[in-house]
């Protein structure tokens, strides 16, 4: 059944409907792409977190471990094998040089108590002033188009908002959630849940007001920016806060949790059950990607590159 409707109110950080529909989504079709995020990675050797490790991490892992090892609730987190595995890191680290224990320590200091990264802090509130700077000419130039100005405005806020919550990360969470996994299973799950928010974007994109072929270099370059940067704000909000104050790791949970809030979030006042399923969907394929790659670099790169795709299909 094809999906015809026009929103009045949404969140765009998922642009709104395709101007033009095509053909419709068929449900084996999606579940299909959408279990297809959960294959389990190309070999057992790929998954082991220690493999993936360069020495030196290791050895900053040893070292944290040795500081926390008498913690009777962080023990039970880890198997024997893992924890000895510890100990054996740690013993290496003992017999290597004096400079590369002195700067492992000075690492893992830099880690756990350096002061915050104040840079995203100061993108965030320029970001915040040129936002309402652009909001007041775009109302003077253009007093008529309140509906092509709330379809841009609105993700251009939260790509406003999207350096104060990269400010409210601890150094070491940006660093562990915006590493750089290039294993070859995380490529995959990457590429896997991009087709699969794609086409469920697309179904739910069918009619909209407004379209990137309609809009002049001005709109289409700051509704591109808003959408394209919006992504880093709903990742670290519903793909890490808020599943991370439920459950246990990987906190199944409270990434349902957050797929019934991030949904609340995009769909309009009218609800539409079909619609609500979509962007479930949509949540759901994001924190599935989350925990398969723990990594919230990718989940921001599919979700980013997946809503500018749309956005240029229009």
């Amino acid at each position: 059944m094809q999906v015809t409707r026009v929103h009045r109110r949404g969140n765009c950080a998922f642009p709104a409907p395709l101007a033009s529909p095509g053909p419709p989504l068929r449900w084996p079709l999606l579940w299909l792409t959408f279990w297809l995020s959960w294959v389990p990675p190309i070999t057992r050797f790929e998954r082991s977190p220690a493999v993936a490790m360069a020495k030196r991490d290791r050895y900053r892992a040893a070292l944290l471990w040795r500081m926390v090892r008498n913690n009777v609730e962080l023990r039970r987190l880890l198997t024997s094998e893992e924890r000895t595995s510890l100990n054996d890191h740690y013993d290496k680290l003992g017999r290597e040089s004096d400079a590369t224990r002195r700067a492992t320590a000075l690492e893992l200091r830099s880690l756990l108590s350096g002061p915050a990264a104040r840079l995203p802090a100061y993108l965030g509130i320029a970001g915040m002033l040129a936002w309402c700077v652009l909001l007041i000419v775009h109302t003077t130039l253009y007093p008529n188009k309140e509906l092509l100005r709330f379809y841009v405005f609105q993700p251009l806020l939260l790509a406003a908002l999207a350096p104060f919550s990269l400010y409210l990360l601890s150094n070491l969470e940006r660093k562990l959630f915006f590493r750089l996994d290039t294993r070859p299973s995380s490529l995959l799950h990457s590429i896997l849940a991009f087709t699969a928010l794609t086409m469920l974007l697309a179904s739910i994109n069918q009619d909209v007001p407004v379209s990137s072929g309609r809009m002049d270099g001005f709109h289409l370059t700051i509704w591109l920016i808003g959408i394209g940067i919006a992504p880093l704000f709903e990742e670290i909000a519903f793909r890490h806060w808020l599943p991370s104050r439920i459950g246990r790791a990987p906190h199944w949970i409270g990434h349902f949790v957050s797929a019934a809030i991030f949904t609340a979030a995009h769909v309009p006042t009218t609800l539409d059950p079909e619609l609500a399923l979509y962007y479930t969907l949509c949540g759901i394929t994001l924190s599935a990607l989350r925990i398969q790659t723990d990594s919230l670099l990718w989940t921001f790169l599919v979700h980013s590159a997946a809503n500018v795709a749309i956005v240029l299909a229009m």
